[in-house]
C-alpha cells in the first residue's frame, strides 16, 4: 500500500555526520545556505508524493515503493545537475555526505535507493504516461517551481523563451547503414526457422555483414545495387507476416520511407529529396528527427525553455517543452504561456522571444490573451522592400531598399477576391512583381520590432544563458539519452537544478549587497585613514573581502 514518506528523519548521535565531524566541518555541513541544505529545503522536502500514488495501485503486485518518492525524484535532479553517469550517481548517494544530506539521508545508516528501484520507478513513470498521457515529472517540476516562485515572490507577468536543438545519443548513419541496421534489429527478434529457405539464407548473410565496411568498400553503383537488393529482401520478408504485425512496425516504416512500389509491383528506391526530415534517423531511437538550422545538423529533439523576467529577482524557469527536432518554434508559444501561468498563478503580459516565434497565429493569440505584448527579435527573412500604404486611398508605394528606386504599385485582381494584391513592372517571365496585404503587415511588424529600445531587446538576449546552462553537460551537443520521454525527464531534472543554482546565487548576492550597503556610513564616520580602521580590524578585513568578491 502506498504511503507518503516523512520529510525529516530522527538524528542518531552515533551515526549522524553532524555529530561526529569537527566543529568547522560540522558548521559547513549544516550551514542553511550551503547547496546541499538548499537542495533539500527547496526541492527534496517540497516534492508532493501524492500524484505518484497512481504508480502503486492497491490490490496489485506493484505494492509500495521501496524508497521514498521524494528521494528518487531528487536523485534525477542531482544526476543532471552533476552531469554524471548512473554509476557515479549511486556512488555519490552511498559515500558522498553532501549528496546524502541533499536527499535527506541524515544518518550514515540510512540506506540509499538501489539502482534497480530507481530504474523500476522510471519505467513506471513512462508506462503511466503512455497509458494516461499524464507526465508526472512535469507535475513535480511545476509544483516545486511554484513553491520557489511563491517563496521569493517572483512575478510571472513578464517572461522570455528560447529553444535549443539537442542531439540524441545515436550515431549518424548512411542510408545503407540505416536500412541494414533496422533489418538486423528485426531479424534478431524474429524466428528465422519459420521463413522460406531462400529468405532465411539471405537473412543469415545480413546478420553477419558489417554495413560500415560495405559502404566503405563499395562504389556508388555497387552501393545503389545493394540498396535495391536489400529493399527487395525486406519487401519479401514483410509479406511473410500479417499486416499490422507489431514486431514489423519499425521495419515497415523504414521500408515505406526509403522505398516505393512501382505500378509494375517492383520495389524502387525512393529519391533522397522526397524523404521527410521526420523519417527514422537511427533504429535505436525511432522518435528522433533531423533538422538543419543555420548549418547545425541535429538528429534528435528541440527543447523550449520559458523563464521569468523581473528586475532584482532571479529568472526562474517556469515551462520546459521537448519535441522532435522538426517542431517549429512558433508552435511552442501558446502551451508555454499556459504552463508558465499555471506555475506562477499570474497572467503573462509581456513575452520576449526571437523572430522564429512570430506567426499570425501567435499574434492572434497574444491579442486575445489580455492583449499580451509579443516582443520578438528580428523576423526571419530579409526585408528587401519598403511597403508604404496610402492613407487616403487604396494605393501602395514600393521602395527597393538596396537601390532606392520607388514604384507606385497598381491594384491587381485576385482569383479568390478576398485578399488584396498590388503589382509593379518587373523583369521576369510574368512581367510583374506582386505584393499582398500580408506582406504589408509583415513589414509593419518588422519595423515595429526594429524600433524596440536596446534594453527591451537585451531582455530577450539574456535567455541565451539558460540555453547554455541547459546543454552544459552534453557531449558534442548530444545527451546521454534516446527517446522523447527520456529527453523530457532530462529537461525537467536539469531545469530544477538550474532554478536551484539561480536561487542560491541570488541569495548570496543579496547578502553581499546588504554588507556593502552597511559599510559606507562607517567609512564616512572613521575616514579613510588606516588608524581609524585599526579599531575594527575584523570589519576592515571583511570589507576588503566583500569588495574583491563583488569585483
Amino acid at each position: 500500500m502506498f504511503q507518503k514518506s516523512e520529510t525529516s528523519s530522527q538524528l542518531d548521535m552515533f551515526t549522524s555526520p553532524e555529530m561526529r565531524l569537527c566543529k568547522r566541518a560540522s558548521k559547513k555541513y549544516s550551514d542553511p545556505k550551503a547547496w546541499q541544505n538548499q537542495f533539500y529545503s527547496l526541492i527534496t522536502s517540497k516534492i508532493d508524493e501524492s500524484p505518484f500514488e497512481a504508480l502503486f495501485p492497491e490490490g496489485k503486485k506493484s505494492g509500495r515503493p521501496n524508497a521514498p518518492i521524494r528521494v528518487l525524484v531528487g536523485m534525477s535532479a542531482l544526476k543532471e545537475g552533476f552531469g554524471c553517469s548512473d554509476a557515479e550517481l549511486f556512488e555519490k548517494c552511498d559515500f558522498d555526505m553532501l549528496t546524502r544530506r541533499a536527499l535527506g539521508l541524515e544518518n550514515i545508516s540510512d540506506a540509499a535507493p538501489s539502482i534497480d528501484t530507481w530504474y523500476l520507478f522510471r519505467r513506471r513513470i513512462y508506462a503511466h504516461q503512455e497509458e494516461t498521457g499524464i507526465d508526472l515529472m512535469q507535475q513535480v517540476f511545476e509544483q516545486v517551481t511554484g513553491e520557489q516562485v511563491r517563496t521569493l515572490e517572483i512575478s510571472g507577468k513578464c517572461v522570455r523563451m528560447d529553444s535549443k536543438l539537442i542531439g540524441s545519443n545515436i550515431a549518424r548513419q548512411s542510408r545503407y547503414e540505416l536500412i541494414h541496421s533496422t533489418l538486423v534489429k528485426f531479424l534478431r527478434n524474429c524466428a528465422l526457422g519459420g521463413l522460406p529457405k531462400e529468405l532465411r539464407e539471405q537473412a543469415e548473410a545480413y546478420l553477419t555483414e558489417d554495413p560500415s565496411k560495405t559502404v566503405y568498400r563499395s562504389d556508388a553503383e555497387t552501393l545503389q545495387s545493394r540498396l535495391q537488393t536489400i529493399g527487395e529482401h525486406i519487401h519479401a520478408l514483410l509479406q511473410q507476416f500479417p499486416e499490422g504485425f507489431a514486431a514489423c512496425g519499425l521495419l515497415a516504416r523504414v521500408f515505406k520511407e526509403q522505398y516505393v512500389i512501382g505500378e509494375d509491383g517492383r520495389v524502387q528506391l525512393r529519391d533522397k529529396k522526397t524523404i521527410s526530415a521526420n523519417s527514422v534517423q537511427n533504429p535505436n531511437d525511432p522518435e528522433a528527427s533531423f533538422r538543419d538550422k543555420h548549418g547545425q545538423k541535429v538528429q534528435g529533439y528541440v527543447t523550449n525553455i520559458t523563464e521569468t523576467v523581473e528586475e532584482g529577482k532571479p529568472s526562474i524557469i517556469t515551462s520546459v517543452q521537448v519535441e522532435t527536432a522538426t517542431f517549429a518554434d512558433c508552435h511552442f508559444v501558446e502551451q508555454a504561456v499556459g504552463n508558465s501561468e499555471r506555475v506562477t498563478g499570474e497572467t503573462v503580459e509581456h513575452l520576449y522571444a526571437d523572430g522564429a516565434y512570430q506567426s499570425p497565429e501567435n499574434r492572434k493569440f497574444a491579442e486575445g490573451h489580455g492583449e499580451m505584448s509579443l516582443k520578438t527579435g528580428k523576423m526571419q527573412g530579409g526585408a528587401r522592400w519598403e511597403l508604404i500604404p496610402h492613407e487616403h486611398d487604396d494605393g501602395l508605394t514600393v521602395r527597393e531598399i538596396a537601390t532606392g528606386k520607388t514604384y507606385e504599385a497598381v491594384k491587381a485582381k485576385t482569383a479568390q477576391g478576398k485578399r488584396k494584391r498590388w503589382r509593379i513592372p518587373w523583369n521576369n517571365k510574368a512581367g510583374w512583381r506582386y505584393f499582398e496585404d500580408k506582406g504589408i503587415e509583415a513589414y509593419k511588424l518588422r519595423k515595429q520590432i526594429e524600433s524596440l529600445p536596446p534594453e527591451e531587446q537585451h531582455k530577450r538576449n539574456n535567455v541565451e544563458a539558460a540555453m547554455f546552462q541547459y546543454s552544459f553537460h552534453t557531449r558534442n551537443g548530444k545527451t546521454r539519452y534516446r527517446g522523447l520521454f527520456k529527453h523530457r525527464m532530462h529537461a525537467y531534472a536539469r531545469s530544477m537544478w538550474m532554478n536551484l543554482r539561480r536561487v542560491i546565487l541570488f541569495q548570496l548576492a543579496e547578502t553581499k549587497n546588504a554588507i556593502l550597503a552597511f559599510f559606507p556610513p562607517l567609512w564616512e564616520m572613521f575616514g579613510r585613514s588606516k588608524t581609524g580602521w585599526e579599531v575594527f580590524p575584523t570589519m576592515a578585513a571583511l570589507i576588503q573581502t566583500s569588495r574583491k568578491t563583488a569585483a
